[in-house]
């Protein structure tokens, strides 16, 4: 588990060097509880399902935007899980601030320990967490193990399509040829990169995050595998993770939202 190790640090990196301009609105925006962070797509789907007095659960929070949102639902307690240290603790400041019922834990998800067995009546995966782990089966095993039976997991995630073209900044990209296909989808692309540009302007280069392909079949798989009953998928022509936008709505699937029941 090499890789978990250097994205921990790297995550830390990151966040320690982050611009002024990051996320410097997260409060104010939760205070206006208008869902700021989650897309009107999902929260269509979410709110199909009654969160008022559930224990909920977030794997990958990053800097808890997103589930300190999920809180505001009327929620009994929610719990989030992510690797980086700084990002943990910023994430229970923020909670604490605005006296939410959440709470967020430092952990390798991968490594989670048998307390949380069977706690989360509904658990969630957002975009840009899948892509960190090598292993789905191991990740989505321990996912699973967290959730009460009959629990429901949704997850909004980019499409494993999109990975197969280039970024910006990549010297693969083509600006004339956006749409080019340069990594195959079969072909189990690890990534290792430098910085993470969506934190600063200027990329901290002193730390390596290391990222993975996976195809659909990998993700369906993994779920099934682990006693998860897929109830609901949707693809959708624009992406999530803001990396890809510039070819939103041409008639690809960039993003995709999968809804799963834990089998008793």
């Amino acid at each position: 588990m090499d890789y978990t190790k250097g994205n921990k640090k790297a995550w830390e990196s990151a966040f320690d060097h982050r611009s002024g301009e990051y996320a410097k609105d997260l409060l104010e925006r939760l205070n206006a509880n208008d869902n700021p962070f989650l897309h009107q797509d999902f929260l269509s789907v979410i709110k199909a399902y009654d969160l008022k007095n559930q224990t909920i659960v977030q794997f990958c929070t990053n800097n808890g935007r997103e589930l300190m949102q999920l809180s505001m639902m009327g929620v009994h307690k929610a719990v989030g899980f992510d690797i980086a240290e700084n990002m943990v603790d910023y994430a229970n400041d923020a909670a604490k601030k605005l006296n939410l019922p959440t709470t967020f834990i430092q952990a390798d998800i991968l490594q989670l320990d048998s307390l949380y067995d069977t706690m989360f009546d509904y658990g969630f995966i957002t975009v840009g967490a899948l892509c960190w782990f090598e292993d789905l089966n191991h990740f989505f095993r321990k996912v699973v193990k967290t959730l009460k039976p009959n629990a429901t997991l949704f997850i909004h995630e980019a499409h494993p399509f999109e990975l197969m073209f280039a970024t910006k900044g990549e010297d693969q990209y083509v600006q004339s040829d956006p749409k080019r296909i340069v990594y195959d989808y079969f072909g189990k692309t690890i990534w290792k990169e430098s910085g993470m540009g969506y934190m600063s302007d200027t990329l901290k280069k002193d730390t390596v995050f290391t990222s993975f392909s996976h195809t659909l079949s990998d993700v369906f798989s993994a779920m099934i595998a682990n006693g998860l009953s897929i109830t609901q998928y949707q693809e959708f022509d624009y992406c999530v993770g803001n990396m890809f936008d510039h070819i939103d709505h041409q008639g690809l699937p960039l993003s995709m939202i999968i809804v799963a029941k834990k089998q008793t």
